[in-house]
């Protein structure tokens, strides 16, 4: 039973790191619409054109900032998507530990064996385990932070500052009324 442990974890460990890998790329992308839609409901810009009696046009812009319902829908699809970011990040250091469960198991099978080479043989099974494991963490977490970690803060700050912006003028609303 040991052996079998040791000798499936190695393909399990790859086949999780591939799965991991989809899972980052697609909560990317989802976090990269996020940004977009989040940055275009704040920051909205629509042009007007005026065309003057001599047939001039004059083109500018105006601020069209979406509602304060609209932009709290995207900010909590953005945090359902930022939640599921967490999580995967969370599971990577399972990586490591599979490796290690491959190599206890695989020493511990080996443990009755009356011949040194076949010790020696188990350990490098054993230790190809944690390798394949720490590789799997350390690239992931690599990916993890260096994608979605930039976008996140990106986000974070803006909703930051809307909502101090949204704090500001309820404040300067209330002093106006008090006069």
């Amino acid at each position: 039973m040991l052996g079998i442990i040791s000798n499936l974890i190695t393909p399990l460990i790859i086949a999780f790191t591939a799965l991991m890998f989809f899972m980052i790329l697609k909560n990317y992308t989802a976090l990269k619409d996020h940004f977009h839609t989040i940055s275009h409901a704040l920051n909205g810009m629509e042009v007007k054109r005026e065309v003057d009696s001599l047939g001039n046009v004059t083109e500018y812009g105006r601020k069209t900032a979406a509602d304060i319902d609209t932009i709290h829908s995207y900010e909590n699809k953005y945090n359902e998507t930022r939640s599921a970011c967490e999580t995967i990040s969370q599971l990577i250091p399972v990586f490591p530990l599979m490796g290690i469960l491959g190599t206890v198991a695989g020493i511990m099978s080996q443990t009755t064996a009356k011949d040194s080479m076949a010790i020696v043989g188990s350990l490098n099974i054993a230790l190809y385990s944690t390798f394949w494991g720490l590789i799997a963490s350390i690239g992931l977490k690599l990916l993890i932070t260096l994608l979605n970690g930039r976008i996140i803060n990106a986000v974070d700050n803006m909703l930051e500052s809307y909502d101090t912006t949204i704090r500001t003028r309820g404040i300067l609303n209330r002093i106006r009324e008090e006069q």
